[in-house]
């Protein structure tokens, strides 16, 4: 079993904390923990940063008296959202150095330097160096550094992520500041598609949809990896609200029936009141299913558009067919009853699935991030692992 890893992720309106390992390429759970807010970021900008600075300061120690654990953090991984993402494919070379010409960790750090030392757009800063392969002498090639094997010469083709510096800073400060170290950084989608790269019933290639509370992320998965990702300005509350305004009832009462009913397509010879109110005047009101899916349908028809509108942006310079490949619907708007039905006709795709979570401990789609992050952080070892501890002691309370 690898040492456990705490993952960090900052969202709209909510702190997410997760603690797991990696066992045969699957996440596992040790503790997962998720602190809700009202709107506390808005597109990557941050509305309440005390907030914030605060909530992951409390991550720091965690005591959980129901589960017997003391958990003490100084170190995470933290998520960052795919705002202005972009992905470019590089390859270099490097002569191996040592004298028995056998591949050492020095020969990898030195290829990822000259992948760090690349040109990349002046404004972004590099997140993440991801290897397709390595290659050696006579064109044998390695999906891991090579470590030991006899080369002259070793070659890398990889794919490295870029976010707009403001956004790397932003996010990597308020952690710091709150006394937490950041062990790497890591793109929301691209731990997302390493998660259902274990899933056999996700295709190779599809539009991987994760909507949030805010904010629905849209990202091209090819050969089970990620090349380019677009955002709107939609999410899960749009509905909410609706419901809230219309039923003249609070956002926790409208989340509930948002959740409960959905879309309903019952049909029913008598019509039994979902949800009762009163006016400022004293009059109660009544409403109805029918009126809650029109609510629903009329934000849904929004968000299609907008999505559209996204995807159409994502593969501009792709060829027209490939908008029918699947999308997979992730996040925790995703678990919106009837939503797959509704989004079929009005996408290209063939069709449209929500992804259904399997690790035990983080079966909500919003800790999708989080647990690919594990498996990232397993998979894809960044050159300076050896030289940072992954995670505080974890202990159990004593009884």
């Amino acid at each position: 079993m690898e040492k456990p890893v705490a993952v960090l992720e900052i969202s709209s309106s909510s702190i997410k904390l997760l603690i797991g390992y990696e066992l045969n390429g699957k996440p596992q759970v040790l503790y997962s923990l998720t602190k809700p807010f009202n709107l506390i970021v808005d597109s990557g900008t941050f509305l309440d940063p005390n907030t914030i600075r605060d909530t992951i300061r409390e991550f720091s120690s965690i005591k959980d008296s129901s589960a017997k654990l003391n958990i003490s953090i100084s170190e995470v991984v933290l998520i960052l959202p795919p705002y202005g993402l972009e992905v470019f494919q590089t390859q270099q070379v490097t002569a191996v150095v040592g004298d028995d010409s056998k591949i050492g960790s020095i020969d990898i750090r030195n290829i990822y330097s000259l992948i760090r030392k690349g040109k990349i757009p002046a404004t972004n800063n590099l997140i993440d160096i991801i290897p397709d392969n390595f290659t050696l002498d006579q064109g044998v090639t390695y999906q891991v550094p090579p470590i030991g094997e006899s080369s002259t010469s070793l070659a890398i083709r990889a794919k490295v992520h870029t976010l707009p510096s403001y956004i790397d800073s932003q996010y990597q400060n308020i952690v710091k500041e709150a006394g937490i170290n950041v062990k790497r950084t890591i793109v929301a989608p691209f731990a997302a598609s390493e998660l259902f790269a274990t899933y056999p019933e996700i295709p190779s290639e599809y539009l991987l949809v994760d909507i949030g509370s805010h904010i629905t992320t849209v990202s091209l998965i090819g050969g089970k990896q990620l090349y380019a990702s677009r955002f709107i300005q939609w999410g899960g509350h749009k509905i909410t609200s609706k419901i809230g305004e219309a039923f003249n009832i609070n956002e926790t009462e409208a989340e509930k029936y948002k959740i409960l009913c959905g879309i309903d397509k019952r049909k029913t010879s008598y019509k039994i009141p979902i949800c009762k109110s009163t006016t400022a005047e004293g009059v109660e009101k009544r409403y109805y299913a029918d009126e809650l899916t029109s609510i629903i349908k009329g934000e849904l028809e929004s968000f299609a558009s907008q999505l559209n509108g996204a995807i159409n942006n994502l593969l501009s310079s792709y060829d027209s067919s490939i908008k029918s490949i699947p999308m997979i619907l992730t996040g925790g708007g995703s678990l919106l009853n009837g939503l797959c039905e509704y989004l079929e006709p009005k996408v290209k795709s063939d069709y449209v699935k929500v992804a259904s979570i399997k690790t035990l401990g983080a079966r909500n789609p919003s800790f999708v991030n989080c647990l690919g992050a594990v498996i990232v952080n397993s998979k894809y070892q960044t050159v300076f692992d050896d030289m940072h501890p992954k995670i505080g002691q974890i202990t159990r309370n004593p009884k």
